[in-house]
Parts: C-alpha cells; structure tokens; sequence
C-alpha cells in the first residue's frame, strides 16, 4: 500500500480561457488516454470558455458551482453532482463561493450516476 497526499505546491494556476481564481492539481495520468486532476475555484472563480479534450467529468466534491455547455444555460451544481461534456464541447465554469472538483478526461468514459438534468 502507499499513501499519497495532494500538496499546496503541486498545484497550477489557470489562466488561460479568461480564467480568474482556479488552480488545478494532477491527480493521475493514464496510457490509455485517462486523467484525473483536482480543481479549486476561490469565491468568484472561473474557468473560461474552452471546448473539452476528449469526455469530461466536472465532479463537485464541496461547495458550489455553476457551468455552462454549448446551449449557454448555466446550470448550479452542488456537491456530489457531476457535470459531462463531450470531446469537443464548448464548456465554462465557475463558482460564486467556492469549490473543490474532480475533473476526468478520457475516452469512452462510462457514467455510473443518476442523470438529473440534460441539455440535448
């Protein structure tokens, strides 16, 4: 077993995309085409408009957010809510209080959640 801790100083900031307040820690890394990282948003923080490199998860884990998808509807998540965009798909998020989130890209990504809300 080994036991790993995610570090202050292994975090990125944003800024690319107009973002404001977001930073972002690589998680894991996979050959198959798979990465995982965590994303902080500071009250009023945002990542800017920019389309998904492959699928996405957007997986809230505390606090609460809103994000976008091609239709520009703006749709608030909460903690243990997930948001999927497919590869390609213009997308933005940010969060007026905070947050913490888990971000998943990869290829062929199987969601094993209860969808709740759908744009197409």
């Amino acid at each position: 077993m080994k036991i790993y801790r995610l570090k202050p100083e292994d975090r990125r900031s944003i800024t690319a995309y107009g973002s404001e307040g977001a930073e972002i820690t690589p998680i894991l890394r996979s050959t198959t085409a798979c990465h995982v990282a965590q994303l902080k948003l500071s009250a009023g923080g945002s990542v800017g408009l920019h389309p998904a490199v492959g699928e996405q998860v957007f997986l809230v884990l505390e606090g609460e957010g809103w994000v976008e998808g091609e239709t520009d509807e703006r749709v608030v998540v909460r903690s243990g809510e997930a948001a999927y965009w497919t590869n390609g798909e213009n997308h933005q998020s940010g969060s007026d209080k905070g947050l913490t989130a888990l971000l998943i890209e990869g290829e062929e990504l199987i969601i094993r959640l209860s969808l709740e809300w759908s744009d197409s």
